[in-house]
């Protein structure tokens, strides 16, 4: 048996928390994007897309920008973990979700938390709760600051208005990987550390933790786990519940933790109580998260369809036969186009296997056969990666250059300066209900896109598949208005026909992007009454006064 090895002091580089992420739009803040890349992004918006001219905005220094006074300062004991520096709480202000990005680029950083603490231990974390409490302080937990449905950044407006002041709690000073049992393939990581800071520290026993969400390079497992991220994973373990095995979590009312166990069966599962919290109780500070090896197999493939009813039949068959594909996405012909991929012009899957044990020929060629038979066309053939193997992937097939444009946060990024709206709606449906409530999607968009902007795109993938049906992902994208507070509306009210669909279909505003503030209204309408009700008693119990990132999931207590 191999024993569990404590590293706490392993030499390693500068952590990624130490890189400045970028101030309006995703990415690093030296690549956000450059004139090259805008220039061109441009002109396939007006020549391949038909918008009309677009205008070229710059953004508003931080130096102009409106940051508010603090309305309070930190005690004297916490002043070594708290900071009251304007560009630092600007920083902090808002998640990524496209309305943040428009009031950040053009500087309005109003609602810009009063105090940014840096706790470095969970002593620190306790001390900042127990200030905020006794003084009725809005707490907002932060790792990455990537979330999208708006409940990352402090409360604003009413809700504001109900506590003394805002503080944004960053945890990226906890940022080690504790303690690794080999044996149980477990890791106890901190909640603050960062996808590539995790896996760097267990490159050295041979493990990784294999959640990678979109934002996995700026954002952390406090956040994932918060948020119910889901990674890159079209099957199996596609959110990051399955990898925890326990968890602890720092509320104003005491430390709530659960036991290391492989499963239990009783009673309901305190582990996912933590997940989904979005930070409304507490402070995720570690968790012990079930790890494993690099996979040495690897195929891949793309498959063309002409429908995305076939391409989705075809998917549907290769789930439900028990495949459990590493990568099964459904990429409609709009989407491809929107990603620079024009000439494909046709629906595309993009399958992927992978193993620690053995090659994975035989599972991508029973799920091609599957595909040829509902009409699919895999002209490539499947390319395989492991040992033995040479890979015959040309750098300019369609899954290299998919792989590289879906990486690239360039067509978000020059959605801004350009005063493109652009924003998703994602849930999950049964395969029986897909093709009707796709039908209905793309006619509630194509309606508000003409009414709020003239003209407009909206594309379709499938991020994750499921036996029972899958997750459908839409994107819509449209010339806006210059100017931010009109374009914000637009984005508003398209979005609010995205999901007001989705509710006539009995469905749930978000499959793996959170409720946050964005998604409340619907998500209020998708639980049933009593759940909600049950929720607030919780929050009652971990968290009497309300402190905790307010204006999430359950409604807030008035000021008493």
């Amino acid at each position: 048996m191999h024993e569990r090895t404590r590293h706490r002091f392993l030499e390693r580089g500068p952590p990624v928390s130490s890189t400045p992420r970028g101030r309006w739009g995703w990415g690093f803040e030296n690549e956000l994007i450059d004139e090259d890349g805008l220039r061109d992004r441009k002109a396939f918006l007006e020549s391949v897309l038909d918008f009309p001219e677009r205008p070229v905005l710059e953004p508003t220094p931080i130096a102009e920008a409106t940051i508010p006074e603090p309305e309070i300062e930190p005690p004297a004991h916490l002043e070594d973990v708290c900071s009251m520096d304007p560009a630092a709480r600007a920083r902090r202000t808002y998640g990524m979700a496209p309305p943040e990005n428009v009031r950040a680029f053009h500087g309005d950083f109003s609602p810009a938390p009063d105090v940014l603490a840096r706790p470095r231990t969970e002593t620190d974390v306790e001390a900042v709760l127990e200030w905020a409490t006794d003084r009725r302080i809005a707490v907002t937990p932060i790792t990455g600051g990537t979330g999208v449905a708006g409940g990352t950044g402090p409360p604003a407006g009413d809700v504001r208005s109900n506590y003394a002041g805002t503080l944004a709690l960053d945890l990226r000073e906890l940022n080690d990987v504790l303690e690794v049992d080999e044996t149980s393939r477990t890791a106890l990581i901190e909640g603050g550390t960062m996808g590539p800071d995790i896996n760097d520290q267990l490159e050295a026993h041979g493990l990784h933790l294999r959640h990678y969400p979109q934002s996995y390079e700026l954002s952390g497992l406090g956040g994932w786990i918060a948020t119910r991220s889901g990674g890159h994973y079209a099957t199996r373990y596609t959110h990051i519940d399955e990898l925890v095995e326990s968890v602890r979590m720092i509320c104003p009312a005491g430390t709530f933790e659960t036991q290391r166990l492989p499963a239990h069966g009783a009673g309901p599962d305190a582990n996912r109580l933590v997940c989904g919290s979005e930070g409304s109780l507490g402070v995720i500070t570690r968790a012990w998260m079930r790890v494993e090896p690099r996979p040495e197999y690897r195929s891949e493939a793309a498959v063309y369809f002409d429908g995305i009813f076939e391409a989705a039949e075809a998917i549907r068959r290769i789930v439900q036969a028990k495949l459990y594909p590493a990568n099964c996405r459904l990429h409609d012909r709009v989407e491809t186009t929107m990603y620079g991929l024009e000439d494909v012009d046709r629906d595309m899957v993009v399958l992927g296997f992978e193993s620690t044990n053995g090659p994975t020929e035989g599972a991508i060629e029973r799920a091609l056969e599957i595909c040829e038979e509902e009409g699919g066309d895999c002209p490539d053939g499947p390319d395989h990666h492991g040992e033995g193997y040479g890979s015959n992937r040309s750098p300019d097939s369609d899954v290299v250059r998919w792989g590289r444009a879906f990486q690239m946060g360039g067509a978000g990024n020059a959605a801004i300066p350009l005063c493109v709206v652009r924003g998703t709606v994602e849930t999950a449906v049964t395969w029986d209900r897909f093709p009707a409530f796709h039908e209905a999607m793309l006619a509630a968009f194509d309606e508000v896109l003409e009414a709020e902007c003239g003209m407009g795109h909206v594309s379709t993938r499938f991020s994750h598949v499921y036996p029972d049906g899958p997750a459908v992902y839409y994107t819509f994208q449209a010339p806006g208005d210059a100017d931010p507070d009109r374009r914000i509306e637009q984005w508003q009210r398209i979005k609010r026909a995205g999901l007001d669909t989705v509710m006539e279909y009995d469905l749930s505003p978000t499959h793996h992007h959170a409720v946050g503030r964005n998604h409340r209204e619907w998500y209020a309408e998708q639980i049933p009454e009593n759940y909600g009700e049950s929720l607030r008693a919780v929050k009652g119990v971990l968290d009497p006064a309300g402190v905790m990132n307010p204006g999430v999931l359950v409604d807030v207590p008035e000021k008493g």
